[in-house]
């Protein structure tokens, strides 16, 4: 029984956790584009610019560093930037945040609350339009 509350817990942890994303314009938004065709630059190009502050914030994982958790970010970052017709990403900062979670669990008829950590990816980045 301990084993299928184990299981159940991490399921309900790993489906409550959906990413999220946002902006803040910071200038003039354009016809949205697929995100297949938004480049992720780490230095700003040579021309651009600048559309909006975008921001993106994994689901929680139980797992540090989860390389899976910053395509899902960088997905989300690009989809945001291609919404406001930004064909590129200049990335600005990527994170991982740890956060305890105290959640309730019950075997039979005693319950409990056990100490859960979850870590999440942050990434921020400048959506631009490369001329």
């Amino acid at each position: 029984m301990l084993k299928l509350s184990a299981t159940v817990l991490l399921c309900l942890l790993m489906i409550g956790c959906a990413a999220k994303s946002s902006h803040q314009l910071t200038g003039q938004a354009r016809a949205a584009i697929s995100p297949a065709e938004v480049v992720v630059f780490s230095e700003p190009p040579q021309q651009y610019s600048e559309i909006a502050i975008v921001t993106a914030t994994s689901g929680g994982s139980i797992t540090p560093a989860n390389k899976g958790k910053t395509a899902d970010v960088l997905n989300w970052l690009k989809a945001e930037a291609a919404a406001l017709g930004a064909n590129g990403i200049i990335l600005t900062s990527l994170e991982e945040d740890v956060e305890m979670d105290r959640v309730p669990t019950t075997t039979g008829t005693q319950s409990s609350h056990n100490n859960v950590t979850k870590f999440y990816q942050i990434a921020q980045a400048t959506a631009v339009y490369v001329e």
